[in-house]
């Protein structure tokens, strides 16, 4: 099903808030800095209604205030407090993925980017689909971003945040390590200049805060 949305240009300060959701429009192929609909949007409808049970308005909103809540962080975090083997094995894997030490993933103590990055993203689809209108979806992503400046240090710590609760959550690392690690370091590797893949440099350009 195609769609006849009319064309977004967004301000610099829009683009920085679609940061919030870099990690997840990367990792799927997606433009990081825009939120125009390339091609059709079935595959969005599909994909919101087999992973996330959202089919209308209002089992989107549902989901989307879910998020906003942080509700994952709320379950995860209180793990962070003393960590048993296995999310030590967890952290030492983000580490070494990312090439940077130990203890800088173990001073992450909360898993609050997991719960963002999917609203940014989730809120996009969502408003793709029809189930929100762009007003609705730049509220949610406004919220998220408000409630990441509060929770949040940075982008390095965001996507430690991000990557903790993405595999606590049960989710392989590998399948988004290499993305992550290009964004943490603003540095492209040999396969993003392959794809021409733009704006791994973001962290750099927008500001967290």
């Amino acid at each position: 099903m195609s769609t006849t949305k009319s064309k977004i240009e967004l301000s610099e300060d829009q683009r920085r808030k679609l940061v919030f959701g870099a990690i997840l429009s990367y990792y799927r192929g997606e433009s990081i800095l825009d939120v125009n609909l390339v091609g059709d949007n079935e595959e969005y409808i599909e994909g919101l209604s087999n992973w996330w049970g959202i089919n209308n308005r209002e089992e989107a909103t549902a989901v989307l205030g879910d998020l906003l809540a942080l509700e994952k962080s709320r379950i995860f975090d209180p793990l962070l407090e003393n960590p048993d083997a296995e999310l030590n094995e967890i952290k030492n894997e983000i580490a070494e993925g990312l090439a940077i030490h130990f203890s800088k993933v173990s001073e992450v103590q909360s898993t609050y980017a997991w719960d963002i990055v999917r609203l940014v993203v989730v809120s996009k689809y969502s408003y793709w689909c029809g189930y929100i209108s762009e007003e609705e979806m730049w509220n949610f992503i406004d919220y998220g971003v408000e409630k990441a400046s509060e929770v949040g240090v940075d982008w390095k710590q965001y996507t430690i945040s991000f990557l903790l609760g993405r595999c606590i959550h049960g989710f392989d690392l590998e399948d988004v390590i290499d993305e992550c690690k290009e964004l943490y370091h603003s540095k492209q590797s040999m396969l993003s200049w392959v794809f021409r893949v733009k704006n791994l440099d973001v962290y750099k350009k927008y500001s967290f805060k």
